[in-house]
């Protein structure tokens, strides 16, 4: 009898994800990644994140948060990496840590200068021990690229200018 009902809740379980399993979803959205299509990867992350299983399984869920961020950077949206990671530090302390911000703004940087300083500034504020390190890839990215007038207002306004 137990063994029935666990047979049944799982074929629910699959039945309702449509039968990909979290770890069928992180494939693909892995292979929609690596294949160049981020929309594609974001799309399955965020259907596989809103499964369950998956909401009560952190390890999980922790990988398919880094694929989605993965494929922010590749699709140069540094303000939603910003907000992701501003989300993921909350439930995630340890693994969003100083290195993902800038590990993060540095994929970001060539085609998304000021969602890279976002990045930076909000680790920097996050993360006010590895303020040298921050300040530095601030620096770095202020020197070689033109930064439009609003990014030199705020970066004048915390402090970096």
């Amino acid at each position: 009898m137990r063994t029935s009902i666990t047979t049944l809740l799982f074929l629910a379980l699959a039945a309702a994800c449509g039968g990909k399993s979290a770890a069928d979803l992180q494939k693909e959205a892995r292979a929609a990644l690596d294949a160049g299509d981020a929309a594609r990867a974001i799309e399955v992350v965020e259907e596989a994140l809103g499964q369950d299983a998956v909401r009560h399984d952190a390890p999980a869920a922790w990988r398919l948060e880094q694929i989605r961020l993965d494929a922010l950077a590749a699709s140069g949206k540094g303000a939603l990496i910003k907000s992701s990671l501003d989300r993921l530090g909350a439930t995630y302390p340890t693994q969003a840590n100083a290195a993902l911000y800038r590990a993060l703004a540095d994929r970001v940087k060539g085609a998304d200068v000021p969602g890279a300083i976002e990045i930076l500034t909000a680790g920097d504020q996050r993360f006010p021990a590895d303020h040298k390190s921050f300040a530095e890839a601030i620096d770095a990215l202020k020197a070689n690229a033109a930064l439009p007038p609003d990014q030199v207002e705020k970066l004048k306004a915390l402090g970096y200018l």
